[in-house]
């Protein structure tokens, strides 16, 4: 099986790299919008905090004075049409099943931002400017998505597995070979802990790209407690917490580890399928076991809840505790590359 996973993975490698050869020699057409596009991407499969990171950029550029489009591809979501507008920057105008949770969360998080779905994001992008409503965008997932120009291309790297094993797909989990970062823009190093030296794993990135600038950001983990059948949430808190978590995400051991670091007792962990939709059935299993552990509480994360069948959740039969993942940036260093780089883009 080893063989056979390598044997595809080399040659998946090699498509990847004729791929990108062909943009970069002018041979496959590049999409421009009218404004600028600020891509936020990785080298690995999921789990490196795209979601909070584009939420956080938002609020950094909407404080500078820029209004914000988002541009995603609505993974996971039923939508299969033009453009499907998530937020109008007011009002959150559709649903996960629709869109996907990624957009929902984002929606929530950035009032005034438009959100936008579609597989054609570059024509969602002009769907937007036409409607003049947008300084600039916001590309999620964008850093393989080379059919769309952008002005930066900002690539996270998670710092807990920074390279995914050092293999492509699917024998490791690069989405393509580490000298990708020769077109990055920047790296944002995800999930850094305060007091941590990093300057091993800056040199290593810097390998392929000598003069790439490396910017650090935190994970915050904030507790809400939700019950699900009146939309309740009130702050609610995760230290001492003696409870069952739950998660469908790429990395959900992050996730636990992360939870077990804020002083939670975490009795029992259940990981599902990366963006998994629940059941009603599954739910009640969970409370079932709850009962059966005698636990508090369980807990998932924001993009899970979104994921979750409201009408099931009674408050008395199962309280949900919603951990809400968000990143802080360490220092003014991205925030200055970004308004300087939009300020050249405007002249």
């Amino acid at each position: 099986m080893s063989t056979a996973l390598r044997l595809v993975s080399t040659a998946y490698g090699q498509v990847v790299r004729l791929r990108n050869r062909g943009y970069d020699a002018g041979w496959f057409k590049v999409q421009c919008l009218e404004r600028p596009v600020i891509s936020v991407g990785n080298l690995t499969l999921g789990g490196t905090g795209k979601t909070p990171t584009v939420i956080a950029l938002g609020k950094m550029l909407q404080g500078a004075g820029y209004s914000v489009s988002v541009l995603l591809r609505g993974y996971k979501g039923r939508h299969r049409g033009g453009p499907l507008l998530v937020s109008d920057g007011r009002r959150i105008r559709t649903d996960s099943k629709l869109a996907g949770d990624e957009a929902l969360v984002i929606a929530r998080h950035l009032p005034g931002a438009l959100v936008t779905v579609g597989k054609d994001r570059a024509g969602a992008g002009r769907w937007i400017e036409s409607r003049g409503a947008a300084d600039l965008h916001l590309l999620d997932d964008g850093f393989q998505h080379r059919q769309l120009h952008r002005r930066m291309d900002l690539v996270l790297v998670d710092v807990t597995n920074p390279f995914g094993g050092g293999r492509v797909v699917p024998w490791g989990q690069l989405r393509e070979p580490p000298e990708a970062l020769r077109r990055a823009d920047a790296v944002i190093l995800t999930r850094t802990r305060n007091g941590q030296d990093y300057d091993g794993l800056t040199r290593e990135l810097r390998r392929f790209n000598p003069d790439l600038p490396c910017f650090r950001s935190t994970q915050v983990l904030e507790p809400v407690a939700r019950g699900m059948a009146r939309e309740e949430r009130v702050a609610a808190p995760l230290a001492g917490c003696r409870a069952l978590a739950f998660a469908g995400l790429a990395n959900p051991n992050q996730f636990f580890d992360s939870l077990r670091q804020r002083g939670v007792e975490l009795v029992q962990t259940l990981p599902f399928g990366d963006h998994h939709r629940y059941s009603t059935r599954e739910l009640s299993a969970i409370g079932e076991r709850c009962r059966e552990l005698r636990v508090e509480a369980a807990i998932t994360t924001e993009k899970d809840a979104e994921n979750l069948p409201a009408a099931s959740l009674h408050p008395q039969a199962l309280r949900v505790l919603i951990a809400r993942v968000s990143f802080e940036f360490v220092g003014d260093g991205l925030r200055d590359l970004l308004l300087q780089a939009l300020d050249e883009e405007s002249r």
